[in-house]
């Protein structure tokens, strides 16, 4: 089973710009029986193999700001600290429906079509300060939900900053392994990762990852946002059907 929500994991997060955690979370709560803690921090190990992998082929199509990411990376290595540390003092109970929620809210977001214009980046000292800020955001949420944050950075930079879809999804590849690396090191420490069963997710996930990035360069938008949504609110309710049983 690790081998299978790797292989899924991956092509989810080369077409979409995500780190998979929306898919191995689910599916090591609901299959493996985890902790929701436990399979937080094995999570965010997990992604970064993938991420990696899906991101090669990003580099590889010239669709990455490396400036943006790495200000957005350096406010996600503090949140990530500070997301892995409030993961010990709050209940599997909590996380489970605070990770469901941004699964739902995505999932309605998705649904609605908002037409933006893609445009080139710019860069100026205010926009750093807010990319760093957001960045912290994107880290909290990796080291608290075991997801890179690609749910919420991939639709800012596109609705906000009028990137391009594959530029904003290779940005976020970046930036997910930053705050991971982060947080998977935390997490380490804490004792909080199956070390064998991330490896088997993530090197598993790392040939589909990589087709992945090759499809979102040619995926219809429509197609791969209903399909994205209707997958965000199958995870969902397995997940909050899980919490009560």
């Amino acid at each position: 089973m690790p081998i299978v929500i790797g292989m899924i994991a991956g092509l989810i997060s080369g077409s979409f710009g995500v780190g998979g955690g929306i898919i191995i979370i689910p599916g090591l709560v609901v299959f493996l029986q985890f902790t929701q803690r436990l399979s937080h921090g094995t999570s965010l190990l997990a992604i970064l193999p993938i991420a990696a992998a899906a991101l090669v082929g990003f580099i590889f199509h010239d669709s990455i700001d490396v400036v943006y990411g790495l200000f957005l990376g350096l406010g996600s290595i503090f949140g990530a600290l500070l997301g892995t540390k409030l993961l010990g003092l709050i209940s599997n109970i909590w996380l489970t429906r605070v990770f469901s929620a941004i699964l739902l809210l995505t999932a309605v977001r998705l649904f609605i079509d908002i037409p933006v214009e893609s445009q080139e980046l710019s860069m100026s000292t205010a926009t750093a300060i807010i990319l760093v800020a957001i960045g912290a955001l994107i880290g909290a949420m990796a080291g608290l939900l075991g997801i890179g944050g690609g749910l919420v950075l991939v639709p800012i930079l596109i609705i906000f900053f009028g990137a391009a879809a594959p530029v904003a999804k290779g940005t976020s590849l970046l930036v997910t392994l930053i705050a991971g690396t982060t947080g998977t090191w935390r997490n380490y420490r804490n004792a909080n990762i199956d070390i064998p069963v991330a490896l088997k997710i993530g090197l598993a996930g790392i040939p589909t990852a990589l087709i992945g990035s090759q499809l979102a360069m040619v995926m219809s938008d429509r197609v791969s946002t209903v399909l994205f949504a209707l997958l965000l609110l199958v995870s969902a309710a397995r997940l909050l059907h899980s919490a009560r049983t």
